[in-house]
């Protein structure tokens, strides 16, 4: 499976079925060509992640004062349809990647603090 890193937008949305013009939810206004026209201007505009979870997250952290980051992993395409349908390994795999970024992260500042 190919990764990659990218410097594009994510966009936070404050809902997971409309917001993300999911079809698979319990009321659903729009069509599967509504979906894609909708997901072609995000990708267009820059967009590679739509984001919901994390909003609250921010905006918590940001009231409390808290220094705080979202780091997200995408596991499908949505332009391909809105169910996971990669394996258990994979899965789990993806789930390793963030929590490696973030070690290398903290021991990187450790190490320039010269505390490690």
């Amino acid at each position: 499976m190919a990764s990659f890193e990218l410097s594009r937008f994510y966009w936070l949305k404050y809902d997971l079925n409309a917001g993300q013009a999911r079809l698979d939810g319990a009321f659903c206004s729009y069509t599967e060509k509504d979906k894609q026209d909708y997901l072609a201007k995000a990708y267009a505009s820059g967009v590679r992640n739509i984001e919901m979870e994390s909003s609250v997250f921010a905006a918590m952290c940001k009231l409390s004062g808290l220094k705080a980051a979202v780091v997200c992993v995408t596991l499908l395409d949505r332009q391909k349809g809105d169910q996971l349908s990669s394996s258990h390994e994979v899965l789990q795999n993806l789930q390793l990647r963030p929590q490696i970024l973030v070690g290398h992260f903290i021991k990187s500042q450790l190490g320039s603090s010269g505390k490690i």
